[in-house]
């Protein structure tokens, strides 16, 4: 047995310097055979079942055979079992196993080593420019693994450079349950609406989403769409009118002698306080409350039934 194979080599300069046996040389930049460079499991939070990463590891093999230039991989070694693990380059590292599957010869792969601690490692996935960005979903996971790092969501959102707000979402979804995850990852709900579900819903926004899938099908639609998951609120020409329309009606109750020693007590006033007292409205101004009031009804119930909204649409369809 070799003094190599007995020791561990710990860092990048011991595995240059035994490069005989190792098979890492250090010029510029380290380089090592394909199959030393290793992914460490469960770090990359990569979907390799999505198109697009397919895709991109596919266009990483092709250059590695026609012998394009690739960047470099961003690597770090285990200083406690010698074993080296990719920090970012995961696609090219699949990219460049892929060709050699396919006959072609590739006898090392250049990296540059990788300085900084876990919490460090975490964010060179985020912040990456090479290659595709990561998901919604993999944000989420990642920022989730910083916050069981110790990390609170301030600290989480300046290391990513976003919102404490989108951070806040993001551990929303993270958390999850897995069937929210799988329609998240089927792009048949989008990570914004998912989040309102699970925080609209819980445990139970897998169930709701799916059954609001079926729906949208049913119309004719491939999405589950924002407005079916947050609570109903009058269109903005439509607040306006119904504010406008209760402006009359405060004022006359605010400029009544008899309420306005009531209207002093604010919040202390006790409700039974007013019992046998009257008050003489424009009837004109309370009409218009209601009619307005009856508009907003009809459109809120259209929203909520989907039936109804269906039929509504049809209904259009047929007129044109």
């Amino acid at each position: 047995m070799s003094n190599v194979e007995q020791k561990v080599l710990g860092s990048f300069k011991a595995l240059a310097a035994h490069s005989a046996e190792t098979g890492v040389k250090k010029g510029d930049k380290f380089s090592a055979p394909p199959d030393l460079i290793q992914e460490e499991p469960g770090f990359n939070e990569r979907d390799y079942d999505s198109p697009e990463v397919i895709a991109q590891i596919e266009s990483f093999a092709k250059a590695y055979a026609a012998g394009e230039v690739v960047p470099p991989l961003l690597c770090r070694v285990d200083p406690i079992t010698g074993t080296i693990y990719v920090v970012d380059g995961h696609q090219r590292r699949r990219g460049a196993l892929l060709a050699i599957e396919r006959g072609a010869e590739i006898k090392a792969l250049e990296f540059v080593p990788f300085r900084g601690n876990d919490v460090d490692r975490l964010v060179v996935q985020v912040r990456s420019s090479r290659g595709l960005k990561l998901t919604t979903l993999g944000l989420s996971n990642i920022s989730l693994k910083l916050e069981r790092k110790g990390l609170s969501i301030a600290e989480i959102a300046e290391r990513l450079d976003v919102s404490t707000t989108t951070i806040d979402g993001y551990l929303v979804l993270a958390t999850a349950d897995s069937d929210v995850h799988a329609l998240v990852k089927s792009e048949e709900v989008a990570p914004s609406v998912a989040i309102e579900a699970v925080r609209k819903y819980g445990s139970q926004a897998g169930a709701k989403l799916a059954g609001m899938l079926v729906e949208a099908k049913a119309a004719g639609k491939n999405k589950v769409k924002a407005s079916a998951v947050k609570d109903w609120a009058p269109p903005r020409k439509v607040s306006q009118t119904i504010y406008r329309s209760i402006t009359p009606i405060y004022d006359a109750l605010a400029s009544d002698d008899g309420l306005k020693k009531f209207l002093k007590k604010g919040a202390d006033l006790d409700p039974s306080e007013l019992e046998g007292v009257t008050i003489t409205l424009d009837a004109a101004s309370v009409l218009s409350l209601v009619l307005n009031y009856q508009t907003a009804s009809a459109m809120q119930e259209k929203h909520d039934n989907p039936k109804a909204r269906n039929k509504a649409a049809g209904a259009k369809k047929s007129e044109k």
